[in-house]
């Protein structure tokens, strides 16, 4: 298996680094005492495929009462009786796939629908100094548990501006965006460890009720369409110029230089 995509390994090698563990959610390879352990802590759980990728095949189950289990896939929602029932459920849903169990965040919303952020963390390949070059929020789609925009078909905004519309808003955007720069640059130099030679790293990071962020997932990878898609197009540039740096760099040192 490819280590770039392996989930599980990122969330571990995250968690095991002292400064970033209070902000990686607690998370579990798919087991059946993991799942029931989990549950009983945090009440919701989130199931996600340990090589999946834009929301894909990702359920969210809740205790909802004596021995009743809720599911939540995709915007679908099922209520479930008993233990052995509702695991039993999820196995023939995840069937062979490797899946990881993860705590649920709880987001705060905008309109009742959740929303997190994705964070893009660049080096040009001549530094070795980070810089978050992107960042916005991604609201999910009505009756839907991801923020994937295309899944869900939510919607895109910047941080700030999501923040002040949100069950969050007496909380100041600076300071929010400051605290989720500082773990995004720290999460970068930890995976440079892992990937020494890997450039841009997508994070998505979640906040909470009370403004604590958590990263929910690193992307080696990151797909830049949401950037796209903003009618701002100023962090889209400044990502692919971080990207072209080195080419960008050998044509400037290869002109003269006039006085």
């Amino acid at each position: 298996m490819s280590a770039t995509k392996d989930k599980w390994l990122k969330y571990w090698f995250l968690k095991k680094y002292k400064p970033l563990a209070p902000y990686v959610p607690e998370t579990r390879m798919m087991t059946k005492p993991a799942f029931w352990n989990l549950i009983s802590k945090y009440r919701h759980v989130i199931f996600k495929p340990v090589r999946g990728s834009r929301g894909r095949g990702i359920i969210q189950v809740s205790s909802a009462g004596v021995n009743t289990y809720a599911l939540h896939f995709e915007n679908i929602k099922i209520k479930l009786q008993g233990k052995e029932n509702t695991y039993n459920y999820i196995q023939r849903k995840v069937g062979s796939t490797r899946y990881m169990i993860q705590r649920r965040v709880d987001r705060p919303t905008i309109g009742g629908c959740p929303f997190d952020m994705r964070v893009i963390i660049q080096r040009k390949e001549t530094s070795s100094t980070w810089k978050v070059t992107a960042k916005l929020a991604k609201v999910a789609g009505r009756g839907y548990v991801v923020s994937n925009n295309e899944r869900s078909k939510g919607r895109l905004l910047p941080v700030k501006t999501a923040i002040q519309k949100s069950t969050i808003r007496h909380l100041s955007p600076q300071s929010l965006q400051s605290k989720i720069d500082r773990i995004s640059l720290m999460s970068a130099r930890r995976l440079r460890a892992l990937f020494p030679h890997h450039r841009i790293y997508g994070l998505d990071v979640g906040l909470d009720l009370k403004g604590h962020p958590w990263i929910i997932e690193a992307n080696l990878f990151p797909s830049m369409s949401h950037f796209l898609k903003l009618k701002d197009r100023t962090m889209y540039r400044r990502i692919m110029a971080y990207k072209k740096s080195v080419r960008t760099q050998q044509v400037v040192n290869r002109r003269p230089l006039y006085y």
